[in-house]
């Protein structure tokens, strides 16, 4: 992974802000928060040991890009249209505390990375959570059997984002299958932090708790490998604290939506996601790939000719050869290829679309 950026400047960064923001908006009375909840039309803000149920001030607008147009759909103008800003769960905002837990959004300070996926349906971001310091990848050994593409794909997308990732292996009660072996011994020669947990036995929940002490972290995987049990351990009053949450944001009107942070016990915040079907990476374009892949990344610039495909029989690519080589296994560069094909398939021209009869 690459190296994270050195905090004190983070801190100056975001004191700058805060600063500035202050100074435009003229009010004494502004604070810093963290978004750690969010439902239709309200946010639920830490700030100063308080929790603010607050909505978005109405000016809080910034340009941002329209989302990609469909295969059909005609071009769009260059220029962006005016869009409201999409808080995340995990942003840092400015906000204007109105009573004892009541406040207004003013601003929403930058980040310093993002977890975002591709909504396929309508071809735009989903940001599943900001600022991470961890994403907690989660698959069961068993129970379901661990699905390595959709590893390989969080794997992809948090190189792309520069989010350091635990790849947890849970339910290691029910014993380790020889491919399961394999895996862990693969991602752990590749440099990923792997740990076998288990709810029912205790394996490996203190050095969890080690890792996520101090950190904003995500917790994530598909339905069904024991994220929420493993939540329960860690987080014992969850359950009280989201239906807190639901009453706070109008008994039960506006449901929690995207990622909850919770405070853990050991200092830090921790955020569950529902289950995980598919993963469609946002915005990596189809020549950032191979460096996404860390067994691939030496050679990423090695391609005897510019325009390389990477196809099968492809002259001179130095990606095939490290196929050949054994230095990526088979699965893995499926899980390449596949993403490769999607991110072609985004850049191709609207033009280029199959026409439909």
């Amino acid at each position: 992974m690459r190296e994270k950026t050195d905090p004190h400047d983070e801190a100056r960064t975001r004191a700058a802000g805060t600063a500035g923001a202050k100074e435009a908006f003229g009010r004494a009375h502004v604070v810093e928060g963290l978004v750690v909840a969010l439902a239709p039309d309200f946010f639920e803000v830490y700030a100063d040991g308080v929790i603010y149920l607050c909505r978005a001030r109405g000016r809080l607008r910034k340009a941002r890009p329209a989302p990609a147009p469909s295969r059909q759909a005609a071009p769009t103008p260059d220029v962006a249209p005016e869009r409201p800003v999409r808080i995340a769960t995990g942003d840092r905002v400015l906000i204007t505390p109105l009573g004892p837990t009541e406040g207004v959004i003013e601003e929403v300070l930058p980040r310093r990375n993002a977890l975002s996926r591709a909504r396929s349906e309508v071809e735009a971001e989903h940001v599943m959570m900001a600022n991470v310091d961890l994403a907690a990848l989660v698959f069961a050994v068993r129970e379901p059997a661990p699905r390595l593409d959709l590893l390989d794909r969080y794997l992809a997308l948090c190189e792309h984002a520069q989010i350091p990732v635990l790849i947890l292996f849970n339910k290691s009660d029910l014993g380790l299958t020889p491919p399961v072996e394999e895996a862990v011994a693969l991602y752990r020669s590749l440099g990923y932090p792997v740990l076998l947990t288990s709810v029912r036995d205790g394996s490996g929940l203190d050095e969890l708790r080690k890792r996520l002490s101090g950190r904003t972290s995500l917790l994530t995987g598909p339905s069904g490998v024991g994220k929420s049990s493993l939540m329960n351990v860690l987080l014992p009053e969850a359950g009280q604290r989201t239906a807190e949450v639901s009453e706070a944001t109008g008994q039960g009107r506006h449901t929690t939506t995207g990622a909850l942070l919770l405070p853990l016990p050991e200092g830090g915040w921790l955020a569950d996601t529902a289950g995980i079907r598919e993963l469609a990476l946002w915005n990596a374009p189809a020549d950032a790939l191979p460096y996404l892949f860390v067994e691939l990344r030496p050679v990423a610039d090695d391609c005897e000719y510019e325009d390389c495909s990477h196809g099968d029989g492809e002259e001179g690519c130095a990606l095939r050869a490290a196929l050949e080589e054994g230095r990526i296994t088979p699965a893995r560069w499926v899980s390449f290829e596949r993403l490769l094909e999607e991110a072609r398939e985004r850049e191709r021209p609207v033009w280029h679309a199959p026409a439909h009869r």
